[in-house]
């Protein structure tokens, strides 16, 4: 069964901006999905990732971690052939970063916007080294997307050509999500748990645990994904509230201005 969407939750004005983030425009009906018990959709995966990389310092070109809009793995895991895919691939660097996030949509229609039914999380792991990296799977219903994560995996192998490990893919532990609309908020939830471990384990000088398995155990459950999505609410809020402070004192200073 398709998970529930909010195409029209939000009335006539759903198409109304509310935020420009970065590269990512949100609109009222997304709010909507928010609220209710609804599949997410790219726009808000993709605001929340990037969010996560402001928050975690991983929007400069040199920066370990590295956090994908769900668009770019998906281009990735359709593109025909070994030279589109490194052609796409090679501004982002995948083979110098630590961790790289690749949100997983199994839609097989690419001409089909908003398809697929299912979000997981791939992580390009070598913080073990680039010699020894690792793709991680996180699917919070257990193998569903499992083929799409080892097409997308099978895209970006060949760019890691230090690996001397072959790349496997593993499946992390995920908690189990409880319905049939809350894959994505699983998919965010687990990438802020292994951005905190990163965190952590940086501020220790690299002596944290060798992986994030038991940080997701620890952060990820079906009560903090429900409360996710009032997190993300009041975010946004907050960052709209700013942009209108914002514009209203650049009002004040140009009306100063005229008077000086």
């Amino acid at each position: 069964m398709d998970p529930p969407r909010a195409a029209s939750a939000a009335g006539e004005d759903g198409n109304e901006r509310v935020l420009s983030y970065g590269d990512v425009v949100l609109l009222r009906s997304d709010l909507a999905i928010l609220r209710g018990r609804h599949f997410l959709n790219d726009r808000i995966i993709a605001f929340y990732l990037a969010h996560l990389s402001s928050a975690f310092g991983a929007n400069d070109d040199d920066a370990d971690l590295l956090l994908l809009p769900p668009s770019i793995p998906y281009l990735l895991s359709n593109l025909p052939d070994l030279e589109s895919v490194a052609m796409v691939a090679e501004p982002i660097r995948l083979a110098s970063r630590r961790l790289v996030f690749l949100p997983v949509n199994d839609n097989p229609d690419a001409s089909l916007a908003e398809g697929g039914s299912h979000w997981t999380l791939l992580v390009l792991d070598a913080t073990a080294g680039a010699s020894r990296p690792r793709f991680v799977h996180h699917d919070s219903l257990g193998v569903v997307n499992v083929p799409a994560a080892r097409c997308l995996a099978a895209a970006l192998r060949p760019l890691l050509p230090d690996a001397h490990n072959g790349v496997p893919l593993v499946e992390g532990p995920t908690p189990m999500q409880v319905n049939g609309h809350d894959c994505g908020v699983y998919v965010l939830a687990v990438a802020r748990a292994i951005c905190n471990w990163w965190k952590d384990r940086r501020g220790q000088q690299q002596e944290g645990g060798t992986d994030w398995f038991d940080t997701v155990r620890k952060e990820v459950d079906a009560a903090s994904v429900r409360a996710m999505r009032a997190e993300m609410l009041h975010l946004i809020a907050r960052l709209i509230q700013e942009k209108e402070d914002e514009e209203k004192k650049k009002n004040m200073d140009r009306e100063v201005g005229k008077e000086d």
